[in-house]
């Protein structure tokens, strides 16, 4: 089933469970609503809503050292990082060529962890911090494995795959492989780009 098939029936499933199920269970009301017929109600109780006034933009200014380091850093992972962590579909040779759904499904995942840093750069740079040390990680692990001759590639575990290899958990990996929820490939099956594009990652992180 393609992703844009698979979309469409999640979407006319989760339709038909609002029609069929949520409505009889649950009731909506708006703060209008709620003003307008149970005004009695609130008064009895003493309750009402919170005046909440417009929002206000807040603007804040960063210093000639953060403001180079942030300028510096949004270059770095908008155009000189590679993502190849998370997308080494994109680099494979081998004959058994991945379905186009798996190869877009990659490219999502890399732009996906492109906004990633970027909105934790914006929030903070401890969480910035925080997130490109998770990113080390993975990239070590990742690396470690291509040198012992292994690509695993996940559609949804790729992150699991890596918790348990860093647990020394083989038998959850199996289990992942033999439920086809991860696949191994021979390191020999992708170019030497994805290796060198690795290690260009890691260093910028």
């Amino acid at each position: 089933m393609s992703q844009i098939k698979l979309f469409q029936t999640a979407k006319e499933n989760a339709g038909k469970i609002r029609e069929s199920v949520l409505k009889y269970l649950m009731v909506r009301r708006t703060r209008k609503e709620i003003e307008s017929y149970f005004a009695d109600d609130l008064k009895n109780q003493k309750l009402k809503f919170p005046k909440v006034e417009n929002p206000e933009a807040a603007f804040y200014q960063l210093n000639e050292k953060e403001s180079d380091v942030f300028n510096k850093t949004i270059k770095l992972i908008t155009q000189e990082f590679h993502y190849a962590r998370y997308t080494p579909l994109l680099y494979y040779k081998g004959e058994n060529e991945p379905e186009q759904f798996e190869i877009q499904s990659q490219k999502n995942l890399g732009r996906f962890m492109k906004i990633l840093l970027i909105k934790r750069l914006e929030s903070s740079f401890y969480a910035f911090r925080n997130t490109v040390e998770r990113f080390i990680l993975n990239y070590e692990l990742f690396l470690n494995e291509l040198n012992e001759g292994n690509v695993y590639v996940s559609k949804k575990y790729a992150n699991k795959i890596f918790e348990f290899l860093d647990n020394d958990d083989e038998n959850a990996i199996q289990t992942l492989l033999e439920t086809d929820k991860a696949r191994k490939y021979p390191a020999n099956d992708f170019t030497d780009e994805l290796k060198k594009d690795l290690e260009n990652d890691l260093k910028i992180l």
